[in-house]
């Protein structure tokens, strides 16, 4: 049988540990889930190893590209895609970030995440020009999946997409992230040495992930509460940035580096609020995962996030710092309410599944090929 071709190039690198990598194994999952995986076939670079996860997943490999350094990848992608399907032969392919083919004979689905390097300011000029090629090319695809409204939009808006060509299919919430007995979140801070009471922060923190702001209300709410701020995240180049911003608050600021999946869910179900200070996201999945947790989850009221957050997360107005500070008071202060945002989060995060997001975008393949697949 003809495959789908799904570039799982990210799985090889650096976005393996990032919310790709996440959205390529929830998504390869939820199509195991449904029964759809032996349709599916991994587009994977040559000349490195292959990824470990793809055998327990039972997927094989269809095509292969040629391996280049990032700047050269992005450029030479539209080629070495193109000639990589005319070679191996599928049905449809799917890329997932960027790697669209210049030309192609087949239906071509893309994945588009967030646009943020042409919304935000701090992105240099060569950030931009790298991703322009990938962006013009969104205009020729035949579908494009945004995992949130928010980015439709900006797909629309700053992409030229045609709006009946895009498609909104949420993230799912992998099952791991649900709530820790109490013995084991009790290990984790042990382990961390977490003694006192923390905020919790997840993710590289890099300057719209606003490390900044929550520094400065921690250091507020620790003049009537004996709380931490504890980072947990790979930093890589924003490493020295986040480890002189946490050394502000002495002792009361730690970072924490890579945590493994077990340890986080603990961490996050053992804080006494995840905050989440982010100027713009695609979707937000560390929101999310921390609702799953059982965390309250705090930030601000911009981009995706309201679609993600629903009415159990505490969502303040954008960029403002007092009421972000006054939310967490207000959940420091209030048991009852802190409980009850708990139980509404878990509920919430409960609805995004990786089957439903797998099953919605098996529909958006159907559409593309007219046929039915499922």
């Amino acid at each position: 049988m003809t495959p789908i071709l799904i570039d799982a190039r990210p799985l090889q690198g650096d976005s393996a540990s990032r919310g790709i990598g996440t959205y390529l194994r929830g998504l390869l999952d939820g199509m195991a889930g449904i029964g759809f995986a032996t349709q599916v076939a991994v587009l994977l670079s040559g000349g490195v190893p292959e990824p470990g996860e793809l055998a327990g997943r039972g997927l094989r490999v269809g095509a292969r590209a040629r391996r280049l350094e990032r700047r050269a990848q992005v450029l030479a992608d539209p080629f070495l895609i193109a000639k990589a399907l005319r070679v191996h032969p599928v049905r449809l392919y799917h890329a997932v970030e960027y790697g669209q083919p210049r030309r192609a004979t087949i239906p071509v689905v893309v994945t588009v995440h967030d646009l943020i390097p042409f919304l935000l300011p701090g992105y240099s000029w060569r950030s931009r020009l790298l991703r322009r090629p990938g962006l013009r090319l969104l205009r020729r695809a035949d579908a494009v999946i945004t995992p949130s409204s928010a980015t439709a939009q900006d797909c629309i808006r700053i992409g030229g997409v045609a709006p009946e060509r895009i498609h909104v299919v949420p993230h799912g919430l992998s099952p791991r992230y649900r709530p820790a007995p109490s013995e084991r979140v009790e290990a984790a801070r042990a382990r961390f040495g977490l003694g006192r009471p923390y905020l919790l922060g997840v993710g590289t923190f890099e300057p719209r992930k606003g490390l900044p702001r929550l520094v400065e209300v921690t250091r507020r709410l620790r003049r009537h509460h004996d709380i931490d701020l504890v980072v947990a995240g790979r930093q890589g180049l924003f490493e020295p940035a986040v480890r002189a911003q946490l050394g502000t608050l002495g002792e009361h600021g730690r970072e924490l580096g890579f945590v493994e999946t077990d340890d986080l869910v603990a961490l996050y179900g053992g804080s006494e609020a995840f905050v989440f200070p982010s100027a713009y996201e695609g979707f937000g999945l560390p929101l999310l995962e921390a609702m799953g947790c059982g965390a309250v989850a705090v930030g601000f009221h911009n981009s995706s996030l309201p679609e993600v957050a629903g009415d159990a997360a505490v969502l303040v107005p954008d960029g403002d710092d007092d009421a972000l500070c006054a939310a967490l008071e207000r959940l420091l202060g209030e048991p009852d309410e802190t409980a009850r945002r708990r139980r509404l989060g878990q509920e919430h995060a409960a609805t995004f599944t990786w089957e439903t997001a797998a099953r919605s975008t098996v529909a958006v393949y159907e559409e593309a090929l007219g046929e039915a697949l499922l």
